[in-house]
């Protein structure tokens, strides 16, 4: 998927609107899901949950367990760090590397920050897929870079690189 071919959209700034954190591992654990390929299912058996509670986790319905979120993550090969990742965390983390990390091209952020606009769930998602696939072009190739990446850039259409680095440097060790 080349984010390369989209139209030109104005880039008014995203809104940063403090989520709780029900919301943020909700919106987080959707995105990481999909773009990990995975259904409710796959990562529940993966994680040792029920479905039903990743269904809940995903509606912002319960408040889980920390060796729950751990367990979703790993199932999904990213750090749980990522899962919880709100707009204040990935703005300071931003803030931290920007000298010393690449910032994707123009275009594409432009683009990721018009699908946040909408502030829908399905934009949000569409956003952290693109990021994800903005990463992989990057070179990122390891489910945690680009994973973390998606996450970020639906948070902050800036940090793909960002993302994509610590995904590396927190990506769970093979046990």
């Amino acid at each position: 998927m080349s984010l390369h071919a989209v139209p030109q959209f104005p880039s008014p700034p995203v809104a940063m609107v403090r989520e709780s954190s029900e919301t943020v591992l909700a919106k987080n654990l959707v995105a990481a899901r999909i773009i990990s390929g995975m259904t409710q299912h796959e990562l529940a058996a993966a994680a040792d949950v029920s479905r039903a509670t990743v269904a809940q986790l995903e509606a912002g319905l319960s408040d889980p367990r920390l060796s729950t979120v751990a367990a979703l993550a790993k199932a999904l090969g990213i750090a749980p760090m990522s899962l919880l990742a709100s707009g204040e965390e990935v703005d300071a983390l931003v803030g931290l590397a920007a000298q010393s990390v690449a910032a994707p091209p123009r275009a594409d952020v432009t683009r990721l920050r018009f699908l946040l606009e909408s502030g829908m769930l399905k934009d949000r998602v569409r956003a952290a897929r693109a990021g994800a696939a903005l990463a992989r072009e990057l070179g990122y190739a390891q489910p945690a870079e680009y994973v973390t990446a998606g996450l970020f850039a639906a948070i902050q259409p800036g940090a793909v690189s960002v993302g994509a680095e610590l995904g590396k440097r927190l990506s769970p060790k093979a046990e």
